[in-house]
């Protein structure tokens, strides 16, 4: 079985820490940006199978990351923010995200959308 991408997309060094190891050990192959602009300019070499994507992001919002990356691919996106309105809770799906999920977040819940959406 090929091993699977996860492009996490998120400022927040304690998160992505404990989103890389509970990833890596489920075996998937995690790559990571901390702003929104890097994750657009790493998106092609990245090649991610999936992205978890921070709507508050320094230099490019999730919402703008999520509709260029909708432009170039249709992987899918699961929006992971703090935010827990519902005007972002559209936006988000609005502008191509499958899933939206407010921190903090449940990892088995993750990780089952997160395999449901790659169809593992």
């Amino acid at each position: 079985m090929t091993v699977q991408t996860v492009f996490i997309v998120e400022d927040e060094e304690s998160f992505v820490d404990a989103l890389t190891v509970g990833l890596a050990r489920e075996g998937f192959r995690v790559e990571v940006a901390r702003d929104g602009a890097e994750a657009i300019d790493r998106f092609a070499s990245v090649k991610p199978d999936i992205v978890l994507l921070d709507a508050m992001l320094p230099k490019v919002s999730g919402v703008d990351v999520c509709r260029e990356l909708r432009k170039k691919s249709g992987v899918p996106i699961i929006m992971v923010t703090a935010l827990t309105d519902q005007h972002s809770r559209m936006e988000a799906l609005e502008n191509g995200a499958e899933e939206f999920l407010t921190k903090p977040v449940n990892r088995p819940e993750l990780l089952v959308r997160v395999r449901n959406l790659l169809k593992l």
